[in-house]
């Protein structure tokens, strides 16, 4: 025997199928993940394509400055200490030696001043006074990651910057491809998290403008905390380089205390908590602006409208009064005639009607007819 379907199923009596139970990953859910997860991916792929080229580019010439600079360092020093001692071979006196040597030492200052204006000879001068002589290599791959990743956010730290011109030519194209990516992505993250602690909050729009504040209050903070305990910085050194990184100013003042992919996280997550917050008290500031001005809106209709109901009963009550003002003129006009001519009917109504109708009448002044008369015939 077939089965039925439909309305036919129903009104033969067999039971209604179950409806079938939507697993977790649905098409829908599946494909939103995709998108989130790509935007991601994409992201962390972008910066270290960005890291392994500018690390390729810049680490040769890096070297190559490096070993110019000591060079140079060893040649100056060497003709320095030559004319020292040749000096010193010819001069007794001593203060016509400082007279003599001077010129030469500032000579020899002017040249290294010049230089390190460099950065790589300036690194390479601050390694021999700071670091016991051993060089501190600038472009290394934790360096490069780092550089692309704050290029793309965009905190700048400005620790390390390209020397060539093909460097910084590269550097302009991968910023203006590498920001909007990363302010999608940021941006879509935000949106995600935003949505999520809004259906935590049961839809409350005051409760997720008070759990954003405290959160960029407390993410700097508490990061700052957390980097003093694990570095040399202080607390305070730490939570002024939390705030200056995660609203994206980045003085570079100071260097990366935690290393690279800790820092680079912290960034990420700072950056899209500055980015939700300021959008959700932005968002709710603007509601109520709106509010205010819808309010004020129908305040300003209904007052015209009270306005209109008011003009229509004062014209209508000024026309009543106008009315029962005339006719009672009207009441006290017909009155006063009829007292002053004293003409009356028997049956109590004025000679000048006759059964209830005006007689036609022409007007009769109150002159002597006669005497008109007689004044025209004169």
């Amino acid at each position: 025997m077939a089965r039925k379907s439909g309305l036919a199923a129903l009104m033969s009596g067999q039971p209604k199928p179950a409806p079938r139970k939507r697993g977790f990953w649905n098409k829908k859910k599946f494909r939103t993940f995709i998108i989130h997860a790509g935007l991601v991916f994409l992201c962390i792929l972008y910066i270290t394509l960005g890291a392994v080229l500018f690390y390729s580019l810049e680490r040769p010439i890096e070297l190559d400055m490096r070993d110019k600079t000591i060079e140079a360092l060893k040649v100056e020093q060497e003709l320095l200490m030559k004319v020292s001692a040749s000096m010193n071979d010819n001069f007794d006196d001593f203060e016509a030696f400082n007279k003599s040597f001077a010129p030469l030492l500032d000579e020899y200052q002017s040249v290294l001043f010049e230089l390190f204006d460099n950065p790589v000879s300036a690194n390479v001068f601050e390694s021999m006074v700071f670091n016991n002589n051993e060089y501190i290599d600038m472009w290394t791959p934790s360096s490069s990651v780092l550089f692309a990743a704050t290029t793309m956010v965009p905190v700048g730290f400005g620790l390390i910057t390209p020397s060539s011109s093909l460097g910084k030519i590269l550097l302009i194209c991968y910023a203006i491809i590498g920001i909007p990516l990363a302010l999608v992505t940021t941006s879509d993250l935000g949106k995600f998290f935003c949505a999520f602690m809004y259906k935590i909050l049961n839809e409350s729009m005051k409760a997720s403008m008070v759990i954003f504040i405290l959160l960029l209050i407390f993410y700097p903070i508490g990061g700052g905390i957390l980097i003093s305990l694990v570095s040399d910085m202080t607390w305070i050194d730490s939570v002024y380089y939390c705030i200056m990184t995660i609203f994206t100013i980045g003085y570079g003042d100071f260097q990366p205390p935690i290393p690279v992919v800790f820092l680079i996280i912290f960034i990420v997550l700072g950056v899209t908590l500055v980015t939700v917050s300021i959008e959700v008290v932005g968002s709710n500031i603007i509601h109520h602006i709106h509010y205010m001005g819808r309010q004020m809106g129908r305040a300003k209709e209904i007052a015209g409208k009270m306005m209109q109901i008011a003009q229509k009963l004062s014209i209508n009550k000024g026309l009543g009064l106008g009315m029962a003002q005339l006719g009672a003129f009207a009441k006290f006009g017909m009155m006063m005639r009829v007292d002053n001519m004293g003409h009356t009917g028997a049956n109590g109504f004025d000679e000048e009607f006759e059964d209830g109708k005006r007689k036609e009448t022409a007007f009769e002044p109150e002159i002597h007819i006669d005497f008109v008369d007689g004044f025209a015939s004169f």
